[in-house]
């Protein structure tokens, strides 16, 4: 699809106006090649005629050339500096060189070897911009689109990918219908210099003396330019049909520092891609061809002049971007339309396997001997014994936890323990707890307890002695308190609770021993609650 829109763009209208000082010529682009062409004079009435054609002709794409004496060519060197200091400083150098001119072109050539190693620029300008300004006014009035303005010069460097042998030094000599005799001279190349000669109607006397005459001219100014070295040649390639090639090898003097080189403009037209027979020895058709064909960036128009051009672009863009998204939503709305068929397919297939089995089911169901508990019981039952059994447990991290503090304690013995599991860290287990409730118990000590939150507690309460008692109380009592810090400094411990010592110590109780105390040991009770967090 991306390649026909550009196949079509390529293939789509447009045209060169081709201007001299005497001259200006036009020549259509249609369906891919060079079409018809009109004539007009550099007149009053010349561009009151051209104005009648463009409203005629309508608002295509236009590219204007010209070939005149009035361009310049200045070589410069400025510093080499990138961005808006580059422009900065060409900007600068072209006041200075072209005042009365809005028509110039920069082209940074390359960069000096030694020193600083500035850019070398070539500066050109079009220095009789009356000449091209009534003309761009009609296209400006007509809101014709104009791509650019080109000179012949700057557009002849197309042409030497196409040469048959390339050199360093390269003058280019060609004729013009409306122009006249173009010779133009690249250095390695890069365009330097051109000359533009006047010549007689086509007719009224021979070109080759002319011709030959000027060559010698233009490689004299080249040498004294320093363009080319004593010892290199200068290559020079004739563009002309054969009579005229003819006629200048006859007329040419042998020199050695010229290396002639002759090019028929039919056989060269057909290297460029124009397949066109000429009887005459000028090539403008081959120039507006190669400028139509490849389309290159502007050279010379301001950027006001350029609107309408700049306009078409944005517009055609926006044609294609139209274009693909319809296309785009096309193939989209293509996609979704298969995926829902498929999905409704799919729907229809899964819909008849669930009454399937539904069915199958149902008659499966109705074999099924009665059952004296509903389906919904026997889940609830399922599901109760998996919990007992993800909670069950024994006592064994408790024993583990109260023998660890033990072996800290060697005189503590136990004698009984009460153990249970629990989700609630406050049920009670045995009577012995009640006296946590009691406030007249002169035993009871909180070692505290933490803010963990766990899936059930382990509770067990435990008798315990010392022995061998010695029958210091201060000093059980202390061991005793010591021993429960021990336990809730282990790891999951909850809380610590003593419920008995072997000496009620309260503030209304006399000092004495417990009554069920023995001689020789020192009796006491102690709670524990440890956590325990179930493992998913």
């Amino acid at each position: 699809m991306i390649s026909s829109l550009k196949s079509k763009f390529d293939r789509s209208l447009r045209r060169a106006v081709f201007l001299s000082t005497d001259k200006l010529s036009v020549y259509h682009w249609e369906n891919g090649k060079l079409g018809s062409s009109y004539l007009f004079d550099v007149s009053d009435d010349g561009r009151a005629y051209f104005n009648r054609y463009l409203k005629e002709t309508g608002r295509i794409a236009t590219y204007l050339l010209v070939d005149v004496v009035e361009e310049e060519y200045r070589q410069e060197t400025v510093p080499h500096v990138f961005g808006k200091d580059r422009e900065a400083v060409i900007e600068r150098k072209k006041s200075r060189l072209f005042r009365d001119t809005p028509y110039y072109y920069a082209d940074v050539q390359e960069r000096e070897e030694g020193g600083r190693r500035d850019d070398n620029v070539l500066f050109t300008a079009l220095t009789n911009p009356e000449l091209l300004q009534p003309w761009i006014q009609l296209l400006h009035q007509n809101k014709i689109p104009l791509a650019g303005i080109y000179s012949l010069p700057q557009l002849s460097k197309t042409l030497l990918p196409h040469l048959p042998e390339p050199a360093d030094n390269i003058l280019l000599v060609s004729l013009q219908s409306i122009s006249g005799l173009r010779q133009t001279f690249f250095k390695n190349g890069k365009l330097k210099v051109s000359r533009l000669v006047e010549l007689p109607r086509y007719g009224t006397e021979p070109y080759a003396p002319i011709i030959s005459t000027e060559v010698e001219n233009i490689n004299r100014y080249l040498n004294n330019l320093h363009l080319i070295e004593t010892d290199e040649k200068l290559n020079v390639y004739y563009i002309g049909d054969a009579k005229l090639i003819s006629e200048i090898r006859d007329e040419l003097k042998l020199a050695p520092s010229v290396r002639n080189i002759f090019l028929n403009l039919n056989e060269f037209s057909r290297n460029t891609g124009f397949t066109r027979d000429f009887t005459i020895p000028f090539s403008d058709q081959l120039f507006i061809y190669l400028l139509l064909k490849k389309r290159p960036s502007n050279y010379y128009a301001l950027k006001e002049e350029t609107l309408y051009f700049r306009m078409q672009k944005i517009g055609r863009a926006m044609y294609i971007s139209s274009l693909l998204l319809v296309f785009s939503g096309l193939i989209w709305g293509g996609l979704n339309f298969i995926n829902a068929a498929v999905y409704r397919q799919q729907a229809e297939i899964a819909s008849k396997k669930t009454t399937f089995y539904s069915d199958r089911y149902q008659l499966a169901r109705e074999k099924l001997p009665e059952t004296p508990v509903a389906p919904a019981d026997l889940e609830v039952a399922v599901n109760i014994a998996d919990t007992l059994q993800a909670y069950k447990s024994d006592p064994f991290p408790v024993l583990k936890l109260v023998s660890r503090a033990m072996d800290v304690f060697p005189l503590i013995n136990m004698e009984e323990i009460n153990w249970a599991t629990s989700s609630d860290p406050n049920s009670r287990i045995t009577n012995e707890e009640e006296k946590l409730s009691d406030k007249g118990l002169s035993a009871y000590t909180d070692i505290g307890s933490v803010q963990d939150v766990y899936d059930y507690y382990h509770i067990a309460v435990m008798k315990g002695a010392i022995k061998p008692f010695d029958g210091d109380y201060r000093k059980a009592l202390d061991m005793i308190k010591n021993f429960a810090t021990e336990l809730r400094s282990l790891e999951n411990v909850r809380s610590v609770n003593i419920i008995s010592l072997p000496l009620d110590i309260s503030s209304e109780a006399n000092l004495q021993g417990a009554s069920n105390s023995l001689p020789g040991e020192a009796a006491f009770s102690i709670r524990i609650v440890m956590g325990v967090k179930h493992e998913v």
